[in-house]
């Protein structure tokens, strides 16, 4: 088995918090959740921090294909392809709200911040589960939120996850958007996928 149904493992625990009482004040709740479904094993995971409110309203688990007509998937398939590694997507969170002013609001408030702890949660098992070769966080607010341990690494010249005994070791970029008014530059993004492909050299002679 090469990937694995979030739809299927996680659905029951991300209802829970969709239904629970205690949220039903946080507007953005009304609109569903995004949630990718099909999470590869062993892949190049890109971790965002929210879905946008792309599509219909509702609680939606979505295909890897919805990249093929989304433009923000469009970098994850070009560095797919340069890297030769099969990629994944995920959110930490899992509410439809595209201003992240909101978000941040939401996480100064006692219940909006119980809230998003457990998606935090729910999205740590996600990506334990998928054991990545490696992680690309692409949003600064995630990069805040991941539920990871890291430390520098100044062979690879990147971090690692240090801690967690499902992902010990793996490599993990932090980096801007990559697509959007604040995306990275071109130069940027291209060192970024040179960097992954010495990483995942160096994995490989680890590995052997």
């Amino acid at each position: 088995m090469s990937k694995f149904s979030t739809e299927a493992l996680f659905k029951s625990k991300i209802d829970e918090i969709w239904d629970n009482e205690t949220y039903s004040t946080i507007e953005s709740i009304s609109r569903g959740y995004a949630v990718q479904d099909d999470i590869r094993f062993n892949s190049l995971l890109f971790i965002g921090i929210n879905p946008s409110m792309y599509g219909s309203i509702g609680r939606i688990f979505y295909q890897n294909s919805h990249g093929e007509t989304h433009k923000y998937f469009k970098k994850f398939i070009d560095v797919s392809k340069d890297t030769d590694m099969p990629w994944s997507h995920i959110d930490l969170l899992f509410l439809r709200e595209t201003d992240q002013k909101i978000v941040k609001q939401l996480m100064r408030d006692k219940i909006g911040y119980e809230f998003f702890m457990n998606q935090l949660a729910v999205s740590k098992e996600i990506i334990e589960l998928a054991k990545p070769q490696l992680i690309v966080i692409n949003n600064t607010l995630a990069r805040e939120l991941f539920q990871f341990k890291t430390i520098f690494d100044e062979q690879i010249g990147t971090h690692r996850i240090f801690g967690n005994i499902a992902l010990e070791g793996t490599p993990v970029f932090f980096t801007s958007m990559l697509t959007g008014q604040r995306a990275l530059d071109l130069g940027s993004y291209e060192r970024l996928k040179w960097h992954i492909k010495q990483v995942k050299r160096i994995q490989s002679k680890i590995s052997i």
